[in-house]
């Protein structure tokens, strides 16, 4: 069995679990409402959770708990470019299972490209829900500089924000 199917295995045993949680806090915040005499209506109450009272992480510690090894920001910057490509693209697909979608990465370089994963989209913090149809994060990558020093792509050397030398994005995961 691959690592790709062992984490989506333990994602869908995760799932079920945040599932019934979050129909319970949703339960309880109907609750609240008719207590309050206010309206019940579970619907209302569903998006008021998901926006405002869902329990927050982060794509790192989902990461973890579908058990795909997340590397801290040292251990990256010791990388060879076999390691550190092998790196990236397992963070890439394990991100495409918990519905965390990249574009725009083209002008950014493997190197720098895992250092924006590490360094921001897996440390911000999230709502910790189940993953529900037509619910997705997309990460536009386009507004971070490139690293010229890495090969990446600069408007000197011909490239915009949105295209560049690195032809990643046919490969990204998509829904």
């Amino acid at each position: 069995m691959t690592t790709i199917e062992m984490m989506r295995r333990r994602l869908a045993a995760l799932q079920e679990g945040k599932r019934q949680e979050r129909g319970r806090r949703i339960d309880r915040l109907v609750l609240s409402a008719r207590k309050r005499g206010e309206d019940e209506d579970r619907i209302f109450w569903s998006i008021v959770h998901d926006l405002e009272a869902a329990p927050a992480t982060t794509n790192r510690r989902q990461l973890e708990a579908i058990g795909c090894p997340v590397p801290d920001t040292l251990a990256a910057r010791g990388m060879g470019p076999e390691a550190l490509r092998t790196c990236l693209w397992s963070l890439i697909h394990a991100l495409g299972l918990i519905q965390v979608f990249l574009t725009r990465t083209d002008h950014l370089d493997d190197r720098s490209l895992l250092t924006l994963l590490l360094t921001r989209v897996l440390e911000e913090s999230v709502p910790d829900l189940p993953l529900m149809t037509g619910v997705r994060d997309w990460i536009d990558c386009s507004d971070e500089p490139p690293s010229p020093d890495r090969g990446g792509c600069t408007a000197a050397s011909g490239c915009d924000s949105v295209g560049g030398p690195f032809a990643r994005e046919p490969r990204l995961p998509r829904p």
